[in-house]
């Protein structure tokens, strides 16, 4: 039996109980955000509002990306462990949007991130993120295409949030 890629790696992640988010497709022509884990129906709605946000104002939809989201888990999960809220985390393994990239080799054109802290649901912090400008501005970015969305509770109970956006480098 011959299997594509995309099975392939499906399997693998089945077999491996690897904990990286699908995309799987939906009736309508977006992507479906689909994770296991915790926080996986919160960053689902994470992806929805942010996409309902871009689409109102007649931006394209992002496309989830797992290098993306491996990402923004890693940076969430950085950012739980140290306490601290920050795009920037000196001493922790991957302490810069930049290292995170290269640690999941996305070859990237335009990278951003959202980073927030203590907001209890998706739709407060997308309405968060929404209110300041440099956050907003990510979300409506016309140049970004992909989408990765992480959330970690620290042990002190707080929750952290990172969302990341990017167009990958494309070959000329």
């Amino acid at each position: 039996m011959r299997f594509s890629k995309t099975t392939f790696a499906a399997l693998s992640v089945l077999a491996f109980g690897c904990d990286i988010p699908m995309l799987q497709s939906s009736a309508s022509s977006h992507p479906v955000y689909s994770s296991r884990g915790a926080f996986a129906a919160t960053e689902s709605q994470v992806f929805d509002l942010v996409n309902s946000e871009r689409v109102r104002r007649r931006l394209p939809a992002l496309v989830y990306n797992p290098q993306l989201d491996q990402m923004a888990k890693v940076q969430a999960a950085q950012m739980a462990t140290f306490q601290k809220m920050a795009h920037v985390l000196p001493g922790a393994e991957l302490p810069t949007l930049t290292d995170r990239a290269h640690r999941v080799s996305y070859l990237y054109a335009r990278i951003a991130e959202n980073v927030a802290l203590g907001y209890p649901s998706a739709e407060a912090v997308v309405e968060g993120w929404m209110s300041s400008e440099g956050h907003r501005e990510n979300i409506l970015a016309r140049d970004v295409v992909e989408t990765g969305i992480g959330m970690a509770r620290s042990k002190a109970g707080g929750l952290y949030y990172c969302q990341v956006f990017g167009r990958r480098l494309t070959p000329f």
